[in-house]
Formats: C-alpha cells, structure tokens, sequence
C-alpha cells in the first residue's frame, strides 16, 4: 500500500513529530482546523513575525508550515538593509514590534495565566457536560446530534490548547535566555531549575486518586488481592464494594475519557484500559515524595549570573516556574479529553451500525470523516466498509519513520535576531530558545553506543518496552523502562509507573525531558534510533547523567 507524499503548497512543510508517531485519523485531522486560529491569536498577542501555523493534513500525518506576518511562503529573508527598512515602514511589522515589545514589558504571560485558569475551568464543564450524556437515552437524532456536539467540542479544545501557545512558553524562554545569555552556562544546565513547577505531568486528579487509595486501603484490598487478578476482574471486583467504587467513579469522572498517548480518537481512554487504572492506584498507595524546587541548585547558578543582570534571572524565573503548568494543561484539559469524550461517543455509534447491518465491527467507524459517520447513521453509504478498512490497515501499519520530514523546500534560515530593532530582539530570542530546546536532537552519534540528550539524572537498569503505538500500552508493567519516539501529554497517566523513559526524539523541553524531571527518573531524549537497536524485552541500562543507554542483555 503506497501513498505519495506531494507539498500542499508553495514553500516548506514540515512534518509534526510531536502529537502522534504514527498515522492519525481523518476525523484527528479535521479537528486541527482549530490550530492555525488559535495560533494566529497568541502569536499578534505577543507580537511575533510569524502569524501562525498552517497545518496539512496528508495520509494520516500532520505537516506544518510557519506563515511570515509579511511576505510569500518559501521566499525567504530579504537582504539586512531591506529587513531593516521594512521594520521602519511596513505598518504591520510596526504595529507587531511594538507589540512584542509592550508584552515583553508587562509579562503577559502571567495574564494569559489567570485567563486560561477561567477558560480550563469552561473546558473542564464543556467535556464534562459531554461525556455525562447517557447513550441508551439518544434515538439516532439523539446520536446524531451528540456526534455533532462533540466534533465541535473536539475542534473548539484544539484551539484553546494553541490559543496558549505562546504564552506558555515564552515566560520559560526569558528564563532561558536571561539564565545563559551572560552566564557562559547552557540551557541543559539550567533547565532543572524548573523541575517542580508542572504538577499536571506527573498525574491528573490527584486528590482523587489519593482518596481512592485511601479508601481501598480501609476496605482491606491489599495489592497482592489486586495483582492476583486479571486488570479488568481486578478493577470489578473494587467496584463491588460500595464505597471504592464511589471514589473510583469520582476518579475516572476526570481522568476516565481522557486519551491515554496522545491526541487521536484511534487511542484508547483510560476507561478503557484496566491495567493502567491498576498501576495508578498501586502508585498512589506507595506515594513519591512531593516534587520541590532545588534550591541549592538556584544558588549555585544564581552565583554564575553577571549582578546586573541577576534582577532579571530572578523575575524570569519566577514567572517560569508559576507559568510552566499551563503547557501540559492545555494538551489535558483541552483535546486529549475532548477527542476521548469524542472516541467514546463514535466507538457507540459504531455499536448502532454493526447492528444495523452497516459495517462489521465498531472500531472502524473510528477511520470516517466526520460526514461520513453522520451520513451512515441517516442510513446513507457515504463510504464503503472496504474504504474504512484500507484505512484502518494503513493507519495500524505506518509510523512516522517511513514519512519525509521535509516537503516543498528546504527550510531557509530565519535571519538573524540582531538584524531585527532592538523592542523585538527580546521576545525572538525567547521563542527561538523553547523551539531550539524543544525539538532539536543531538547531531552525535555511534555505532556501538546509542547516546542521546541527558535530561534527568540518575542510573536505572530495567526491562525494556518498546512502544511504537500507544495502543501497546497494555504491555507496560511496573517498572519498565519506556522506550519510544516521543511523548506528549496524553502520557501522563501511564509514566508514574516505568523506572526511566528513552526517546528518539526531542530536546530539553520536550515533554519526555520535563516529565523525567519531574517524577525523578532517569531521562534521556533525542537518541534518534532507541526504538530501532533496542528490542522489547532487552534488559537495558538508561544513564541520565551521561545520556547514554546500553543494552545488558538481549531479550530471549
């Protein structure tokens, strides 16, 4: 089964290597219709030269383009002087000059803070209000109408989580620049400062799960009853006892219909997945100790910091470490629960066209158009069974590996931030230091040796699980180490329990580096080929402090 991969457009398209490593569904990729609007807004709102991201949605895969305020896609900078000029008299970059520059100035980020805390809570409602609709109640209008609610819902939660974008980043890029511009120290040695300032990423309605620890607890559940079952007899039988299952449905009333991986309706949701409800509550019933900022650590960078420019480390840091949260919020509150209330809904409406006759199973209602779902609930045939299985059996079958990076051109290099009047240079430099950190990979490898990016200490040595799809989520147990291509916040739920984590791609602020962190495992990202030289069942060594990762011995 081959497919081409041809540019959308003029200029250059870059693969998205960060929601998905495998292909997504058509209906995953209607939904971004909501990034380039959400990110449009927070990029005026802070000024940037950008206007926002286009997106392309091509075989399953997500290509992105960045869009210039002024000019064509894939023409390039203009000379310096011609640069210059244009940032004198172009009304535009005159207007998004002064705008960065005032943002800069009023730490708008701490306003987007208190702005999104209101419109999280909204979310919160939105998908709660969704999921809460009682199937056996909708007649096929009912259903109809629900699918309908719920693809806008989706769409909506896409833009909400890019409508933060900037402003959950840059606060963390002045620290960044503020940290190393002066100081001869690097972002990877002042990045743990950070560390404690995201608890969303090391788990999801902690009161509730601590409450439903405790309360098994007092029913006299032990671990050994839990671990001697089967996952889904396991969680039946907590459910029999009347006050567990009231803080297990108080639990999973926030964390039941959220993705569990990523941000396509193809993953599972928690409900769906017993073994990782069983190893969240083993976690919560032997709980780490609360994550705190290293002050030692401060100290020690804060003496490396030129005086004159320690005011402005200490207020960057600061705003960091309050603002941090709100990157992992959007992605949780926002689409990996939109797309699960979503999921749940399609997969029940599949249920109704299997005994209707109209296909055979109800997961393949998962790889329809929007349209098509609703056309086939009026009794249409806008696709044929043999469609939705070509699809399906391509999206099972193709990962992000075997798909260009690049399309179009080859990417042109922005010109150089000192070129830019001097308002500007503050705010692109911020957002050049998060992007640089968050994607880029190391450039050094070896043969012999798979060497990555270190980005949380420590030595861990444990069985390696080797997770190409979330889907194989199922095969994760206690303390082993996940390997993959990279992580997003849809992983929240299922990192509390491996003993360190490897990834091929990313840099110090991809997620798989701020979620080492954060629960204090050894981490190391960017290895670029893990998921390939190591196999699943290896018995592997992860070494957070050199970034190297060594296979002990080969699985049998």
């Amino acid at each position: 089964m081959q497919r081409e991969f041809v540019a959308p457009g003029p200029g250059t398209w870059t693969l998205d290597t960060t929601h998905n490593s495998s292909a997504m569904t058509m209906y995953a990729g209607e939904c971004f219709g909501g990034l380039p609007r959400g990110f449009r807004e927070c990029c005026e709102r802070y000024g940037l030269m950008m206007s926002h991201l286009q997106p392309a949605f091509l075989h399953g895969f997500f290509f992105v383009q960045q869009v210039g305020v002024v000019g064509k896609p894939g023409g390039g900078p203009p000379p310096k002087f011609i640069l210059q000029l244009m940032c004198r008299l172009h009304p535009t970059l005159r207007k998004r000059i002064k705008t960065a520059h005032e943002s800069y100035q009023s730490r708008l980020w701490l306003r987007d803070l208190e702005d999104w805390d209101e419109m999280k809570q909204d979310s919160i409602a939105r998908n709660t209000a969704l999921q809460s609709v009682d199937f056996s109640s909708l007649d096929r209008d009912g259903m109809i109408a629900h699918l309908e609610a719920c693809f806008i819902n989706a769409e909506e939660m896409v833009y909400r989580h890019h409508k933060y974008t900037v402003g959950s980043v840059m606060p963390v890029g002045r620290f960044l620049d503020a940290a190393t511009r002066t100081s001869g120290l690097t972002p990877q040695q002042v990045a743990p400062l950070l560390k404690g300032s995201t608890p969303v990423s090391t788990g999801i309605a902690g009161e509730e799960l601590a409450k439903l620890a405790m309360v098994i607890e007092n029913a006299g559940i032990t671990q050994v009853d839990l671990d001697a079952l089967q996952p889904a007899l396991a969680v039946a039988m907590l459910r029999k006892n009347p006050d567990v299952c009231s803080a297990l449905d108080a639990y999973m009333a926030i964390v039941g219909h959220m993705l569990i991986g990523g941000y396509c309706i193809s993953e599972k949701t928690l409900q769906e997945s017993p073994n990782i409800i069983l190893a969240r509550i083993a976690d919560a019933r032997a709980p780490r100790p609360d994550v705190e900022f290293d002050e030692e650590l401060e100290e020690s960078i804060r003496n490396q910091i030129p005086a004159a420019d320690r005011e402005e480390f200490d207020i960057s840091l600061a705003d960091a470490r309050k603002t941090n949260r709100m990157r992992d919020e959007r992605g949780v509150y926002n689409d990996i629960w939109g797309a699960g209330v979503s999921r749940m809904a399609i997969l029940e409406a599949g249920r109704r066209l299997v005994e209707a006759g109209k296909i055979s199973q109800a997961e393949l209602l998962l790889d329809a158009k929007h349209r098509e779902m609703i056309d086939l609930l009026k009794g249409e045939d806008p696709v044929t069974e043999a469609v939705l299985k070509e699809r399906q059996v391509w999206r099972l079958t193709k990962n992000i590996d075997e798909v260009p990076e690049i399309l179009g051109m080859q990417p042109v290099e922005p010109p150089p931030i000192e070129w830019l009047p001097e308002k500007i240079q503050p705010t692109m430099r911020a957002f050049a230091i998060v992007m640089g950190n968050v994607f880029d990979a190391p450039t050094e490898s070896s043969e012999d040796k798979i060497i990555g990016l270190a980005v949380s200490p420590g030595v861990y040595e444990g069985t390696a699980k080797v997770i190409i799809s979330t889907r194989d989520f199922d095969r994760l147990n206690k303390g082993d180490v996940l390997v993959t291509k990279n992580t997003s916040a849809g992983f929240n739920v299922v990192l509390p329990i491996i003993g360190a984590l490897v990834t091929d791609r990313g840099g110090i602020l991809s997620h798989a580096a701020i979620v080492s962190r954060e629960f204090g495992i050894p981490g190391v990202v960017g290895t670029k080929t893990s998921t390939q030289r190591i196999k699943d069942g290896d018995r592997i060594r992860v070494d957070g402090d050199t970034g190297e990762v060594s296979v002990l011995s080969s699985a049998s």
